[in-house]
């Protein structure tokens, strides 16, 4: 049940993002979010995560 609530709320929130053309930039961000929680959550013994650069 949590699950379906999630997953409707991640579809309108890329309807809308669709919608006034931001999908690059949401992709952009998403892709930024996963690097930084891999950086995260790595160990101090592995190597870096390469960062995207941020584009406005």
């Amino acid at each position: 049940m949590v699950f379906r609530k999630l997953v409707e709320a991640a579809l309108i929130v890329v309807l809308i993002v669709a919608a006034v053309g931001q999908l690059p930039r949401l992709n952009h961000m998403l892709r930024a979010a996963q690097i930084q929680l891999i950086k995260d959550s790595q160990s101090s013994k592995w190597g870096r995560a390469m960062q995207l650069p941020l584009t406005d």
